[in-house]
């Protein structure tokens, strides 16, 4: 009998609407559950202490506090992979902002006491360690996520789209907002959503965050 590949789903701080993505592949997610082994997944699972190894391990939210940081690190020494989830995991999203605020303020706002937070500069996963696959989005788009898995399930190696929106746009011969004169972040954002919002006439927000080669200088200027 061929394996099938043990996979981890696990949060730190964040919404959990990464995870609920995957689970809410609801026609197909109890057959992808027959063609791999879910040795944790806390929203779903009862029995979750897992400590073997898996070979991907899906880790949603971002680095907030000591006690993600000490998770994070559990998690990547038990995966051969780990796959950042969502655009949290791949680029600190809201909890970013933080950074350009008082944090004491922002803390004191959503907290009655502090003291027990320790907390650390929001931040991606891959600032402190090595994130073998990133499928950012807020949340990652079903499609994609789908095909992820289904590359994990062939023993194939999991591509993810590296191109702008805008790619995905001529595909569907959307009308350009740029070209009207209204602003779209469709040339810096990484596709993969198959161009989801310009496709129902809503301009690119980058919940996707950036291509790896984004010119935001050129971006700006146009």
């Amino acid at each position: 009998m061929i394996r099938k590949p043990k996979i981890a789903i696990e949060s730190i701080t964040g919404c959990a609407g990464c995870q609920l993505n995957v689970y809410f592949l609801e026609d197909v997610f109890l057959e992808l559950t027959e063609k791999v082994e879910i040795v944790s997944a806390r929203m779903i699972k009862q029995q979750n202490e897992y400590a073997g190894k898996c070979d991907y391990v899906f880790v949603e939210g971002s680095v907030c506090s000591e006690d993600d940081l000490e998770q994070l690190k559990k998690f990547r020494k038990q995966a051969k992979y780990l796959v950042a989830l969502g655009t949290c995991a791949t680029h600190g999203n809201v909890q970013y902002m933080k950074n350009n605020m008082n944090k004491k303020e922002v803390e004191n706002a959503a907290y009655t006491k502090t003291k027990h937070l320790k907390s650390l500069d929001p931040a991606p996963l891959s600032k402190y360690v090595k994130a073998d696959y990133s499928l950012s989005g807020c949340p990652p788009y079903r499609g994609e996520i789908l095909k992820f898995f289904k590359d994990i399930i062939l023993g194939k190696k999991p591509e993810v789209w590296q191109h702008p929106v805008c790619e995905e746009c001529v595909f569907k011969e959307n009308n350009c907002f740029l070209e009207k004169g209204e602003m779209c972040l469709g040339p810096l954002t990484r596709g993969g959503c198959e161009a989801l919002c310009p496709s129902v006439n809503h301009p690119c927000t980058g919940c996707h965050g950036p291509l790896n080669d984004t010119n935001i200088k050129s971006g700006i200027d146009l």
